[in-house]
């Protein structure tokens, strides 16, 4: 019997698919496409390194551009300072005299020359300032020496003279003086800034004459050159080279009238402030102003009240006469009583201090950087006068300590009422004298007399009345300045360094850079150079070099460079890092994270796949290492590990283990199907291969 189809007993023959099924088996499993999409576990790990890569890559960039220079300051050089103070060095003072000042030895007496007799005093001067020296305690020393011979090259700064004047005092003790500035054909030939003993002929016979000699000088080198230099009040100006005096003119309310409309105020500067500001050159560099305001209102009502005055003897004297019967002196005592019971506007000490309007008085000046010292002459308006301080003796000014000084200035009855006038130089006079004493205040520069030490210096002859002004300046006096000056200077200076070097060791971000190092070494070179006892080192060199000193200091303290992270605390480099870098590093530190969890569990995998396959050996038609994939229950058809045919008859999936999570990452899911592998090898130990035959 032919046999048209396939035996029953003959073994199975794989059919042929058709064209339906193999198109329908030849889709991606959802592990292909995840794998088509996503990219492997090494590309990811490739993308996910790149950027910390790229930013260890950056970091020497990064470091180049926003790390801090700090060169190295000298602070062993610094510290060497703080014990040194300002030297005391030894200056040179020049004594001469004339022949005709010294007695004349009788006949047959040894006849010596005047250096020898100006030797013979000095010796006893030397010794005695030693010996007052010697008492004090704590002990001092001298800080000068006498020379008899000027040295052309290297010139005694200060002068002593021995003079025989004819129009001297007559009477004992004598009376030094300092020599001013002569004018005229006739003079003295004494140089100014000369300190002069003055002997009048009548004198010069004394027995005791030198005994008078040494006095004179020993009291007057004492209070011209003190011991130590003199300390520099809180009132006064601290140093700066350059300073501004501003000469101010002010108006109480000129609308009302009876105003000051002008002023010689450059005659005045010239001859009340010059010979007390050109000494000063190589000390202060000197810019004058000058302004004229009409409306300076004050800000206070003056409390009008009897002025106070000092008890007047004549007032006394002129009733003693009176009570007598004398008529001419009972009119001279009502007219003095009439005179103190004179009542005014009074300015309290409360008043002083608001006095200064600056928010209504327009003070300006030209200068920006450099200290001004404001010298205001205030001119009340016609309803104020008199005004008056509130002093025992009325004073008319008042000195504002680091700013400047006030006078008043109430016109003469001379002056016409209710008009405009101009101030010529005699009125001005008294109001500058008073400038000139605020003017040394400000500036702590020594007085000039001393009662009865250092007197006034006397006309040139007796026809010659002796001059109202101040008398300017001497070199005494600017030697002074030098020395008390530098050692301010020299004081700022090491304050300054020492501050420098604690700014920079307490704050790690200041940044130090050539300039400000370059700046500190410069100061503290000069300073070093100072605190060198050097003998030829002459004040005003000592004084350059710590005006220099403190001059570096404050522009390294002050430099740019240092002051811009001088307030950069580590908190705000926080703030403005973070809002950088966080939103980059959480996403990259999260991924990192999820490939370190998965390149774990991808090797506990391969662990396990390994110690199966050593325990159970490789299975018969299947490669060492094969991987059967397991497919979703629910996108495979596959249920309770049935197969479901198709129309076509083919198995879309096999389930060889529990149901997959869609969740599951490829690499837990090829964990599971290891162990799901496994676990059928041991049951089955070949794996079953089911066919379908298609409809006959």
């Amino acid at each position: 019997m032919a046999v048209t189809g396939q035996d029953q007993d003959d073994p199975p023959a794989v059919a042929a698919q058709p064209r339906s099924a193999i198109t329908e088996s030849s889709k991606p499993t959802p592990k292909e496409v995840t794998a088509r999409i996503n990219p492997s576990s090494k590309k990811r790990l490739s993308i996910l390194l790149s950027f910390p890569i790229l930013f260890l890559l950056a970091i020497p960039f990064w470091w180049y551009t926003t790390s801090i220079e700090r060169l190295p300051l000298p602070t062993a050089r610094i510290d060497g300072l703080g014990g040194v103070g300002f030297p005391e060095l030894k200056t040179k003072i020049l004594l001469t005299g004339d022949q005709a000042a010294f007695p004349t030895p009788p006949p047959g007496k040894a006849v010596f020359e005047l250096p020898v007799i100006l030797q013979s005093l000095g010796k006893e001067v030397i010794r005695g300032v030693d010996g007052i020296y010697e008492r004090q305690r704590p002990k001092k020393r001298r800080t000068w020496e006498l020379v008899y011979a000027d040295d052309k090259a290297n010139p005694a700064p200060l002068r002593v003279h021995i003079r025989r004047f004819e129009h001297a005092n007559t009477s004992w003790p004598l009376e030094p003086y300092v020599q001013p500035p002569e004018r005229g054909l006739v003079t003295s030939g004494i140089p100014a800034g000369t300190l002069v003993i003055p002997v009048h002929p009548d004198q010069v016979a004394d027995r005791f004459l030198k005994q008078h000699y040494k006095i004179a000088l020993i009291n007057s080198i004492l209070s011209l050159f003190p011991d130590q230099p003199p300390s520099i009040p809180l009132r006064a100006l601290k140093y700066s080279p350059n300073i501004t005096l501003s000469f101010v003119l002010l108006n109480e309310d000129a609308s009302e009238g009876s105003y000051v409309r002008g002023w010689d105020i450059e005659a005045a500067v010239q001859e009340h402030m010059l010979p007390h500001l050109e000494p000063l050159k190589d000390v202060f560099n000197f810019t004058i102003e000058s302004q004229l305001l009409y409306h300076a209102p004050l800000t206070f009502e003056p409390t009008y009240q009897a002025m106070p005055r000092p008890r007047n003897k004549q007032i006394e004297q002129a009733l003693d006469a009176a009570s007598q019967g004398n008529d001419e002196a009972e009119i001279v005592a009502k007219e003095l009583i009439d005179e103190e019971l004179e009542k005014g506007y009074i300015i309290d000490e409360e008043m002083m201090k608001v006095f200064v309007n600056s928010e209504k008085w327009s003070l300006d000046s030209g200068s920006t950087n450099n200290p001004v010292l404001r010298l205001l002459l205030y001119v009340p308006k016609e309803t104020h006068r008199p005004m008056r301080l509130s002093t025992s003796d009325s004073a008319q000014s008042f000195l504002l300590p680091q700013f400047g000084g006030v006078v008043l200035l109430n016109p003469p009855s001379s002056f016409p009422p209710s008009e405009a006038y101009d101030l010529p130089l005699a009125a001005l006079a008294p109001s500058f004298h008073l400038f000139t004493q605020h003017l040394y205040s400000l500036l702590a520069l020594p007085t000039l007399l001393d009662p009865g030490k250092i007197h006034p210096p006397p006309p040139a002859s007796p026809f010659h009345p002796p001059s109202p002004l101040w008398q300017g300046i001497t070199p005494w006096q600017v030697y002074q300045v030098y020395l008390s000056r530098g050692k301010e200077n020299a004081e700022e200076a090491i304050k300054t360094l020492v501050g420098i070097k604690r700014l920079v060791a307490k704050i790690r971000e200041m940044k130090v850079g050539e300039g400000v190092r370059g700046k500190v070494n410069g100061a503290v070179e000069r300073l070093e150079k100072v605190s060198a006892l050097s003998t030829a080192q002459s004040a005003v060199e000592n004084f350059i070099l710590t005006r220099d000193a403190v001059g570096l200091a404050n522009r390294a303290f002050f430099d740019p460079s240092m002051m811009g992270l001088l307030y950069f605390p580590d908190e705000h480099k926080f703030a403005v890092y973070t809002p950088l870098f966080a939103p980059i590093a959480v996403p990259l530190i999260l991924g990192l994270l999820k490939e370190l969890i998965a390149w774990r569990k991808r090797r506990r995998s391969a662990k396990i796949r390994g110690q199966a396959d050593a325990a159970h050996g490789p299975e018969p038609g299947v490669e060492a290492g094969a991987v059967v994939h397991q497919v979703d229950a629910e996108k495979s058809g596959v249920q309770s590990g049935v197969g479901d045919l198709d129309d076509t008859g083919l198995i879309e999936g096999v389930r060889l283990g529990a149901p997959v999570d869609e969740d599951e990452d490829e690499d837990g899911l090829a964990a599971k199907t290891d162990k799901t592998v496994t676990s059928e090898q041991r049951r089955e130990p070949r794996p079953r291969v089911l066919r379908s035959r298609g409809k006959r």
